[in-house]
């Protein structure tokens, strides 16, 4: 099975992928990503949409939100936070490779490097390929990861940090030898006691990687940014984000 597709992974990396804090950050980085967007109502899809981190405020400022992802466990945690705030959201168990709903969006967001998870190259195009097919004429595609760039700026094999419960996380990467995927190697420690250990690996792109592989999937036009701030996509880049646009003939 992918990594990916693992409910345990999600469940025991909960803490540390979704903390508090990001979950609060949520709305500022919303209206960031709606200003790069150029998209301020209509319908939007979050593909791999987690703990419902956009996908709610997306709901509460009025949008029609479809929200798609392949963990239950995630999924359960968004449905409950939308329930408690009775905001209508259409939750999708569906795998990122297989959601297909021919032109129905005004926007598809994919955030929080959650794209590039695929073994096969031709999986992670067709991701964009249903993306571009969702996607109504004119729509737009925003994408936020890390850029293959802005990672050999900072890369380091190995890093640790306390995690907001205290516990030391280690994390131990290594890049394969064509630079196209990063392999990490996550440990859990409380008091030296290993908590957890979970191995996965990803592709990491390049600006002009995605860019080409966004036009490939017959995106019209595709901009580039270093952060949700629209910066530019150069040497202090933060992220790589790209906007991708649909054109106007669908």
């Amino acid at each position: 099975m992918d990594w990916f597709l693992r409910s345990d992974f999600w469940e025991l990396t909960y803490p540390l992928m979704f903390p508090s804090t990001r979950i609060e950050r949520a709305e500022i980085d919303l209206a960031a990503v709606l200003r790069l967007s150029g998209v301020h109502e209509g319908s939007v899809l979050d593909l791999c949409c987690g703990p419902g981190r956009f996908s709610i405020p997306l709901a509460r400022m009025g949008f029609s939100v479809t929200a798609v992802d392949s963990t239950e466990f995630l999924m359960d945690i968004a449905r409950n936070r939308a329930s408690i705030e009775k905001l209508d959201v259409e939750w999708v168990h569906s795998d990122m490779r297989e959601f297909l709903r021919p032109s129905s969006f005004d926007l598809v967001i994919s955030m929080f490097t959650s794209f590039g998870y695929c073994r096969e190259h031709r999986e992670n195009m067709k991701v964009l390929r249903n993306a571009r097919e969702s996607l109504k004429p004119g729509g737009r595609l925003l994408m936020e990861i890390m850029g293959k760039e802005v990672l050999a700026s900072i890369f380091r094999p190995v890093t640790c940090e306390e995690t907001d419960e205290g516990h030391l996380l280690v994390q131990r990467h290594s890049i394969s030898s064509d630079w196209s995927m990063i392999h990490n190697d996550w440990l859990l420690l409380q008091d030296e006691r290993l908590l957890g250990r979970w191995k996965f690996s990803h592709w990491i792109y390049s600006g002009i990687e995605l860019r080409n592989m966004l036009l490939e999937a017959g995106f019209a036009k595709v901009d580039l940014y270093g952060d949700l701030e629209g910066d530019p996509y150069d040497s202090e880049a933060a992220r790589l984000v790209a906007v991708a646009a649909a054109g106007e003939g669908g």
